[in-house]
C-alpha cells in the first residue's frame, strides 16, 4: 500500500499489544492478528488517500478499529472456544478407541484366562473401562456446545474454563486409576512387566494422556480473563 509505513507505527504498536494480550491456538491466533493488521491498514490506506500524513492516517484507523478493552474479550472468547473444542475432541474420540484397543496388551498371554485377579482388581478394570466411555460421551456433548451450541452460550470464556478445568481433573483422576490397575497387574503376573504389547501399549496411553493433559492445560490458560493493555494511539 502507498503511503502507509508497513514499519513501526501506531498499527504495529497496536497490533503487538494485542497480541501480547490473546492466549490460543497458535495458527488461530496469528490468522486473527494477520486479519486484524490487515483491516487497520486497509483503513490507514484510506485515510491517507482521504489527505491525512501515514502516521495520523494509522492512529485514526487504531482509534476507529477499538481499544483493546474492546476487542480483547471477543478475540480472547473465540480462541478459548477453539482449544476448548480441541481438548473436547481429543477426548471424545481418542479415549474410546485406546479403552477399545487396551484388551491387546493382553491378547494371547498365558495369565489372561488367570482367576487369581481379586475381585476389588476386576471392580477397577471395569471402572477403568466405564468411566473411559462415560468421559467420551461428555466430551462429545462438549463439542457439540463449542459448535452449533455456542449460539446458546452468553459466556464462551467460562464454558471453556470449565471444560478444561473439568478435563484437567478427569484425566488426573482417571490417569491415577489407570496407575493402579497397572500396578496391581504388574503384582499379579509379573511377566506382563516384559510382555512387549503391554510395554507398548503403555507408553502409546501415556504419550496420549499426557497430550490430553497439556491441551486442558492450554484450555484453561486460554479462558483466563485476558490481560488488557491501554490502545496504543
Amino acid at each position: 500500500m502507498e503511503g502507509v509505513s508497513h514499519g513501526s507505527g501506531p498499527i504495529d504498536g497496536y497490533v503487538d499489544e494485542l497480541a501480547a494480550a490473546l492466549r490460543g491456538p497458535r495458527r488461530h491466533r496469528h490468522d486473527m492478528l494477520t486479519e486484524a493488521r490487515d483491516s487497520l491498514l486497509d483503513a490507514a490506506e484510506a485515510y491517507a488517500d482521504a489527505g491525512h500524513d501515514p502516521v495520523e492516517a494509522q492512529r485514526r484507523a487504531v482509534a476507529d478499529f477499538g481499544t483493546h478493552r474492546q476487542v480483547v474479550p471477543a478475540y480472547q472468547a473465540e480462541l478459548a472456544m477453539l482449544q476448548g473444542r480441541r481438548v473436547a475432541t481429543w477426548i471424545a474420540l481418542v479415549l474410546p478407541v485406546m479403552t477399545l484397543l487396551e484388551p491387546l496388551m493382553w491378547w494371547d498371554t498365558s495369565w489372561s484366562t488367570d482367576d487369581r485377579a481379586s475381585h476389588v482388581y476386576w471392580v477397577l478394570v471395569d471402572h477403568f473401562q466405564y468411566t473411559s466411555f462415560l468421559a467420551a460421551g461428555a466430551a462429545g456433548l462438549a463439542v457439540v456446545g463449542f459448535g452449533w451450541g455456542s449460539r446458546f452460550l452468553r459466556d464462551g470464556l467460562r464454558y471453556a474454563r470449565v471444560v478444561g478445568q473439568a478435563t484437567v481433573v478427569f484425566l488426573g483422576m482417571h490417569a491415577l486409576l489407570g496407575a493402579t490397575v497397572f500396578a496391581l497387574s504388574l503384582h499379579q503376573w509379573p511377566a506382563a512387566a516384559t510382555w512387549p504389547p503391554v510395554l507398548i501399549g503403555m507408553v502409546v496411553n501415556t504419550a496420549a494422556f499426557g497430550y490430553a493433559g497439556c491441551l486442558a492445560v492450554r484450555c484453561v490458560a486460554a479462558a483466563r480473563a485476558p490481560r488488557l493493555q491501554p490502545a496504543a494511539v
